[in-house]
């Protein structure tokens, strides 16, 4: 893609929750936008037409709604949770998007950080803060398959490679409270090998002075994107383990990472408030996308490239035309 002052991408009409937009993703047919937000809502967007336009809401037993995704078939949504009986739960909850009432999939004690389906859809992945490990269960049933423990600092992201043979978790503590407790301050991804009999650790990718919020894999799996808390982006190559390039530019916390369908373009969003957008091939900064007026939680890329999401502090979802 090439871009220029002219061709800057722009914001349509936005939409809204009354709190913080977590989440945002496209279903697979890119025709619907979700978005999760801390009003404990998810909403559906019907983006046929390249503007918002909401279509339903959804509610689950929680009091926030922390991470969203959708099945691999395209037929349902999967919502996770905070909620409190006395003591925080995790729940993750699955509609049908065809309508009808949603279930409970999932529901444990403490909090949920992540979620994440594998290619085929038949596995969940969850990743926790508050217990140091990311947990393996039936996406058909809700029973636990498998854990993945020993993880030195709190879980923020899982994500399945697009051939479901590796898992990468994220991991690390914020910097204050590094400073305040005396903990190691580096934040790691761990990539687990999914193709055996039981999970094993494939390798760790080390290099974010601070934990690391987020990861994602390059669509043909080669390259991998994440962001920190040391407001630095960086691409590693998964061949060799290594970090190919560094990102610099913005000015806080990198809470989010997106690739195009393609893999040449990669989005990011930022505690500055901005989106930028860079050429994987060179790490150049195409353009900053700016429009939100708090910190840039969640974007997302449709299927078909044309269309950016995000969601951020400010309570609003916005679309931003790529092409």
């Amino acid at each position: 893609m090439t871009l220029s002052i002219d061709s800057k991408p722009r914001t349509t009409r936005h939409g809204s929750h009354s709190n913080v937009v977590t989440s945002v993703a496209f279903s697979t047919d890119g025709r619907l936008l979700a978005s999760g937000s801390w009003d404990g809502t998810i909403k559906l967007w019907d983006v046929s037409e390249k503007k918002l336009k909401l279509k339903r809401a959804l509610r689950g037993a929680w009091d926030e709604v922390d991470a969203i995704a959708f099945t691999p078939d395209g037929t349902a949504i999967a919502g996770m949770g905070t909620g409190w009986d006395e003591e925080a739960f995790g729940a993750v909850n699955l509609w049908d998007l065809n309508g009808g009432r949603g279930r409970t999939l999932i529901r444990v004690d403490g909090k949920l950080d992540a979620i994440a389906f594998s290619p085929d859809g038949s596995t969940l992945a969850t990743g926790s803060g508050d217990s140091l490990s990311v947990r393996l269960w039936d996406a058909d049933t809700g029973r636990e398959r498998g854990r993945l423990s020993d993880h030195t600092g709190p879980i923020w992201s899982v994500n399945f490679s697009p051939n479901g043979s590796l898992l990468a978790a994220t991991s690390g503590v914020v910097p204050g409270v590094a400073a305040r407790t005396g903990e190691t301050h580096v934040g790691e991804i761990r990539l687990w090998d999914l193709t055996g009999g039981q999970p094993r650790l494939w390798t760790t990718l080390v290099g974010h002075e601070y934990g690391i919020i987020t990861a994602v894999f390059s669509p043909d799996g080669q390259t991998m994107a994440s962001g920190g808390f040391d407001r630095e982006v960086k691409l590693w190559d998964l061949a060799t383990g290594r970090e190919r390039l560094s990102l610099q530019g913005h000015e806080g916390w990198v809470a989010t990472v997106a690739f195009t369908p393609g893999g040449e373009m990669l989005a990011t969003g930022s505690h500055d408030h901005t989106i930028k957008l860079w050429d994987v091939a060179t790490g150049a900064n195409l353009t900053t996308l700016k429009g939100h007026s708090g910190n840039v939680y969640a974007v997302a890329i449709s299927p078909d490239g044309s269309l950016l999401a995000s969601g951020s502090l400010d309570g609003t979802v916005r679309l931003w035309h790529l092409t």
